[in-house]
């Protein structure tokens, strides 16, 4: 659960954290007032500590030369954005230094032709979105906390928000970062650029690798129309199965929201949400595109609902679509206008286990409700990612214990359904226990690497996402080894290096999930002979060279080939650089930020990292 992490030895001593100080004055404003140390230290759910001291940067330039002062004086960094965080994922303490980057807030350049901007670290997401409106133009990403949420807390988080499903999260909408690294150094790292996808593995990374200075983000029209419709199910099943239903059709929803029967009735107890107290799992669905595409695709959407809901409302104008949304997007303020002590989960299973994953939350709940009032689910359910809120009477002595143990439950639920600790909301301080859940020692130790190629010195916001080192992780110093070839830029490619390995050429669809598993020695064209049978298709297999296996594509990716791979994998069954480890980075989940995202690196590698042998990808519905 979320604590304090004032244990932490990560800190510095008095002198250092004096003599950066008094370095650091040229380069930012200093604050060691404590009242303004404590509210700047603290998230959206008063979850922090006290830094020794406050620095806000004169501009982004300044970032590098006080990153190299930090690691001349061994003083650690906790970067500090919009604090809309909800996992504990930023814990400074009084040895140190918040970096607090709210102040560098330009938008730099919007290129309504090109459809990207380019902006400072601090900008806050509804900012931006309100500049790009007269352009008729939109950042995708919209977390329910675009209000405080920054850009590059977005990136830090990859941030998804209701609309993921038809547009992905921030990692689909990021073209390029200029980063200062732990040391001071500084480097660029676009989408386009071949080789491992290290953009992709900063995204995600919960400001625990770089200091993003500024980020280019690619930009969509804004949809010319949008109708929300809402089907009342009596149960979760007929709700789940009725989403694979409207996808399998070919129509991809904006958004796909669920609630179930505790959420309903709980938030009512707050205020009116406005929805049918007799069903057992309401969906809430919008459909969006052009005035043509909208008449098309909304009678679709109506008559897959109306087979099966027991009710469903239709919204067309801003007023009423309003109203229909207004319970679930107002969750969250009532949660915390409630007066109740609360805690948000956050979890994410393939999209078809989401009635096992209601199941399993509201068992939760019931063995628990001694110490729980109950639990509200909640979340996306076009992408699987669940957030089941629980409620507690904060004045219960057995509130903590089963609250504790609740979360717990749920986390073990999700993994033993193919899912993961956390789509959206990050680990942060609160899930670094569920790590090793999530985890095998290998995978651990490779992430561990990772953090140590990009921050040798561990200065850069410790304590966060990785849990303490145990005797059971192996020495996976090659695969560290990699990473620093690969940032430095100095990554040779070893002719000689295997791409794939086991000889898997199996190849599954799941078409409620729209995923599809596949060996990584399976040949394109059996592939795609595979998918065509099944009525869809995968951007990451190309068309060209039908004779290279999957596993060749992925790991020699460049170009087109490359942008196409990125945007479709979802996972990857690898060894570690020698062969001798096996691991599984990624999963059928199409939203996971639990850890670093280390399949990227093996994107256009040729095996520097090691071999593929099974891959994961998203599917479409053939038009």
């Amino acid at each position: 659960m979320l604590t304090d992490s004032t244990q932490d030895p990560v800190t510095a001593d008095r002198v250092g954290l004096d003599r950066f100080a008094a370095a650091a004055t040229a380069h930012g404003e200093i604050t060691t007032d404590e009242g303004v140390l404590t509210e700047r230290g603290r998230d959206f759910w008063g979850v922090g500590g006290v830094a020794g001291l406050l620095v806000r940067p004169h501009g982004r330039d300044d970032i590098a030369p006080l990153m190299r002062l930090a690691t001349e004086h061994n003083v650690p960094i906790v970067p500090r954005g919009g604090a809309s965080n909800c996992s504990g994922g930023m814990m400074p303490t009084a040895g140190r230094v918040l970096l607090d980057l709210t102040g560098l807030d330009r938008i730099l350049d919007i290129d309504a032709e090109n459809r990207c901007a380019r902006v400072e670290p601090g900008v806050i997401n509804s900012d931006l979105q309100a500049a790009l409106e007269p352009y008729g133009l939109c950042f995708s990403p919209d977390p329910v906390s675009a209000h405080l949420a920054t850009v590059a807390g977005n990136i830090i988080e990859n941030a998804g928000g209701p609309h993921a499903l038809k547009y992905g999260v921030t990692y689909n909408h990021v073209l390029s970062v200029d980063a200062v690294l732990p040391d001071g150094s500084t480097a660029t790292f676009r989408a386009d650029d071949d080789g491992p996808d290290l953009l992709g593995v900063l995204i995600g990374s919960e400001g625990t690798l770089c200091v993003i200075t500024e980020a280019t983000v690619a930009l969509r029209p804004i949809a010319e129309v949008t109708h929300s419709l809402m089907g009342a199910f009596a149960s979760a099943r007929e709700a789940a199965d009725t989403i694979a239903a409207i996808i399998a059709t070919g129509v991809v929803p904006a958004a796909v929201e669920w609630l179930d029967r505790a959420g309903i009735a709980g938030l009512q107890q707050f205020y009116d949400t406005g929805y049918p107290l007799d069903a057992d799992s309401i969906v809430l669905i919008d459909v969006d595109g052009t005035a043509a595409g909208v008449a098309r695709d909304q009678p679709i959407v109506e008559r897959v609902l109306r087979e099966h809901a027991t009710e469903v409302r239709i919204a067309e104008d801003e007023k009423d679509r309003a109203a229909l949304w207004y319970g679930r997007l107002n969750a969250p303020n009532s949660v915390v206008q409630s007066g109740k002590g609360f805690f948000i989960g956050d979890v994410t299973v393939p999209r078809d286990r989401i009635p096992e994953m209601q199941e399993a939350i509201q068992s939760t709940a019931a063995r628990h409700a001694d110490g729980l009032l109950f639990i509200a689910v909640c979340g996306h359910a076009g992408d699987g990612d669940l957030h089941p809120t629980t409620f507690y009477d904060k004045d219960n002595p057995l509130a903590a214990a089963a609250l504790e143990a609740a979360n717990g439950e749920i986390i073990e639920a999700a993994l033993e359904l193919g899912g993961t600790i956390t789509g959206e909301h990050g680990v942060g301080t609160e899930k670094i226990q569920f790590m090793t859940k999530r985890f095998t020692p290998v995978e651990i130790a490779v992430q561990r690497s990772i953090k140590t190629a990009f921050d040798p010195a561990a200065v850069l916001n410790p304590g966060v996402m990785l849990p303490e080192q145990s005797p059971a992780e192996p020495d996976v110093n090659a695969f560290g080894v990699a990473v620093r070839a690969a940032l430095t830029r100095s990554l040779a490619i070893d002719p000689t290096a295997k791409l794939t390995t086991g000889g898997n050429t199996d190849i599954s669809v799941n078409l409620e999930n729209l995923s599809v598993v596949v060996g990584a020695d399976a040949t394109v064209e059996q592939i795609e002979r595979y998918l065509d049978e099944q009525g869809v298709t995968c951007a990451a297999v190309p068309v060209s060279n039908p004779e290279r296996t999957i596993g060749e594509v992925v790991a020699t990716a460049s170009g087109e080939e490359r942008i196409q791979v990125r945007h479709a994998l979802l996972g990857a069954d690898v060894t570690v650089v020698d062969d001798q480890h096996q691991a599984r980075f990624g999963a059928e989940t199409m939203k996971d930020v639990a850890g670093y995202d280390t399949k990227r690196l093996y994107i256009g590698a040729h095996g520097a990292f090691g071999a593929l042998r099974t891959l994961i990808f998203k599917v479409t519905v053939r038009a």
